[in-house]
């Protein structure tokens, strides 16, 4: 250094001087990690997303941390690495990966909103596509077969009250008596003490097997109402119930529908195991999952005739787009449209007419090579050579 300094003239020592001091001084910037920006964005979500999102968040950054290492500096993190590390996660969790990536996406979203990136390369990251599958759904006679394999009551009348009303799984852990009107038998999905995947408050109408399963509960029970025979006959079809014992107490009204004998709720992996090892010992598809009940009762309806839009509402999809999974179970539509390029043409050959009659010679034409299509077919079937 001394040797350096020896060298340099007076004038050019000065002219050094003078850049410095027009340089701004700028303090170092602090290096975020992954797990710096793992634990703030999922301190970010914990309070006004879903614990099962939470849950799905903290995977997707566990697998990352994994790849990359827990002291990774997130702005260091460009399109091939990114790219490398999807390529890694395909091949580790098969089924999974694209939530996964979803959740990274959104994740990185919000780091650039802070600043810890300049740019969010998981958006330029193109998947490969894969075979949509119609969704799993089972009929009535597999849900008796799945409850009667099913000994506790309560999850037994858990699994058919989400099979007659499309609610999701945390929907119903959180289901609690005063979202149920049942005097005008209506099911209220979303409040400020529970907060809906589309963040939207919607209205369920309880079917009569929907309503047996909530008189059977056990919270029910422990009014000590006799209200499991309390149909009455009454003109108005909305109101075929004398509720008047359940509209008591607001401390009743706060209580969790499917609860156990303390009151508590129980959790959502209670009822999904119950409902899979269930259907496994009635010998059903191995792909059939708590969720199935969902999709269930979606198809159920569209096979009926039940326009999108109204199953749309019910289950609370925010788009029409992902209710159109269920579109192609409308078979009586198909059939209509399918109908539609029907001509009325009838064969000759069976003596009908045709619309639109062919010239003589093309008649005799047409005529001979359908005898020559015949002949080879009786010849194939009768192994004549």
């Amino acid at each position: 250094m001394e040797e350096i300094l020896k060298n340099i003239s007076s004038k050019d020592l000065e002219k050094l001087k003078m850049l410095l001091s027009i340089i701004p001084q700028t303090e170092p910037k602090e290096v975020i990690t992954l797990r710096v920006f793992r634990d703030e964005y999922l301190n970010f979500i914990q309070s006004n997303r879903s614990k099962s999102y939470y849950i799905s968040v903290k995977l997707a950054f566990n697998h990352m941390i994994e790849f990359f290492g827990i002291q990774y500096p997130v702005h260091t993190l460009m399109q091939k690495q990114i790219e490398n590390f999807m390529i890694d996660l395909q091949q580790k969790v098969k089924k999974g990966y694209v939530v996964y990536f979803r959740n990274l996406k959104a994740a990185f979203n919000k780091a650039k909103d802070w600043d810890y990136v300049k740019e969010n390369y998981f958006i330029k990251v193109k998947l490969p596509k894969r075979q949509k599958s119609a969704p799993t759904f089972i009929n009535s006679e597999q849900l008796s077969e799945i409850c009667e394999q099913i000994k506790n009551k309560t999850a037994r009348d858990f699994v058919s009250f989400a099979f007659h009303t499309g609610m999701r799984l945390d929907e119903i852990v959180n289901l609690r008596w005063k979202n149920i009107d049942l005097h005008n038998r209506v099911i209220i999905v979303g409040d400020e003490s529970f907060v809906t995947k589309g963040r939207n408050q919607r209205f369920i109408p309880i079917c009569e097997e929907a309503l047996d399963s909530l008189l059977r509960t056990k919270s029910v029970e422990s009014t000590k109402q006799t209200v499991d025979k309390c149909r009455v006959q009454n003109m108005n079809p909305l109101c075929p119930l004398d509720i008047s014992p359940l509209e008591k107490g607001g401390e009743y009204l706060n209580a969790f529908v499917f609860c156990k004998e303390n009151g508590e709720k129980f959790t959502g992996n209670y009822f999904s195991k119950k409902f899979k090892n269930a259907c496994k010992a009635a010998g059903l598809n191995n792909a059939i999952h708590f969720h199935s009940l969902r999709h269930s009762f979606a198809s159920n309806l569209v096979q009926k005739g039940v326009p999108l839009y109204t199953v749309k509402e019910l289950l609370g999809h925010s788009s029409i787009s992902t209710t159109e999974i269920y579109s192609h179970l409308n078979m009586d539509a198909l059939r209509e449209a399918v109908k539609k390029l029907d001509t009325g043409y009838r064969m000759l050959d069976a003596g009908g007419p045709h619309p639109d009659p062919l010239p003589a010679k093309a008649g005799q034409a047409l005529g001979k090579e359908r005898e020559k299509s015949s002949l080879k077919i009786f010849r194939i079937n009768s192994m004549e050579k």
